[in-house]
């Protein structure tokens, strides 16, 4: 009877022990932590096995033991501890920066930048990856299309190819003169800061023209007179009004003055004409005769 109590008694202990000593679930982590590779290859973990973990893609050991063990079907804690990586400032390029204000860690992106006058070519947007930044990036400078010639005139390109910043210059043959902006400059987009100028005949004015533009320009002339105190302005229009006011009336005075004299003159001369004929008139018939008599008579009365 003893016997059979103690046999009881060992199988139960047997089969407790059995129980404890079960294999542990396969291992699964947060996001940074991952099996190893040489783990992931085993179909069991039995009791006091080991597993080994490693940080994820993107990440980096920071501190901690990379190994855990299987208890009683139990895995140990996991004391790992990992970081992203830091990819750090990209590698500095000519006429190039980068916006860096989301950081350089893992899985961040970073904004190309060019100086002004230069052109992106590659990505726009970098990536922090496993193996360091995404994609290539180059700034080229700004080049502008050559302008086609003028006609009747000049052009004059500092380079085959005008780059940013570079001033072309125009100019006129003879008898032409120039309709627009002398130079132009190439932009930073590639475009021009003012379309090309032409070059326009010089036309010769007519005799009747030239005539009218000379009296137009006579009465419409301005003389100015700079002075210590300042910028006198003498209108030769308004001069010439006040003038032609102030002598009209002396004109027209004269005039009448004139004509007043003449007539005059004309009715002095008339009664002088008509005096001359009543005088010579009279003395056709004075034959002289009565003289002597007149004579005699006055002889005979003194004696």
């Amino acid at each position: 009877m003893t016997s059979v109590k103690v046999l009881q008694l060992l199988l139960l202990a047997l089969s407790m022990v059995s129980v404890g000593a079960a294999d542990c679930p396969f291992p699964f982590f947060n996001g940074k932590i991952v099996l190893s590779s040489e783990s992931l290859l085993k179909n069991s973990f039995p009791d006091s096995s080991e597993a080994l973990v490693e940080c994820a893609k993107g990440y980096e050991r920071e501190e901690g033991p990379t190994s855990i063990i299987c208890l009683n079907g139990v895995w140990s804690e996991v004391k790992l501890k990992c970081k992203k990586i830091d990819c750090g400032e990209p590698k500095p390029s000519l006429h190039m920066s980068y916006d860096t204000s989301e950081g350089t860690l893992f899985g961040a992106y970073i904004k190309t930048i060019c100086e002004t006058g230069y052109d992106l070519e590659g990505s726009s947007f970098r990536q922090c990856l496993v193996s360091g930044w995404s994609g290539k990036a180059e700034c080229i400078l700004t080049t502008c299309e050559v302008p086609d010639p003028i006609e009747n005139g000049v052009m004059i390109v500092p380079r085959v190819i005008p780059e940013f910043n570079d001033v072309i210059t125009f100019s006129c043959d003879d008898n032409y003169v120039l309709v627009g902006n002398s130079t132009i400059t190439c932009g930073e987009y590639g475009d021009y800061s003012s379309p090309p100028p032409t070059c326009i005949a010089i036309t010769t004015p007519t005799e009747e023209s030239t005539t009218t533009d000379k009296a137009t320009t006579t009465d419409m002339t301005t003389a100015s007179t700079r002075s210590h105190e300042g910028l006198i302005e003498v209108h030769t229009t308004d001069f010439k009004n006040d003038l032609v006011g102030f002598v009209a009336p002396l004109t027209m005075k004269a005039s009448l003055a004139t004509t007043l004299i003449l007539t005059v003159l004309l009715i002095i001369a008339l009664i002088g004409f008509l005096i001359y004929r009543q005088l010579k008139y009279k003395g056709s018939y004075n034959t002289g005769e009565d003289l002597p008599t007149k004579e005699e008579l006055l002889h005979y009365q003194r004696v």
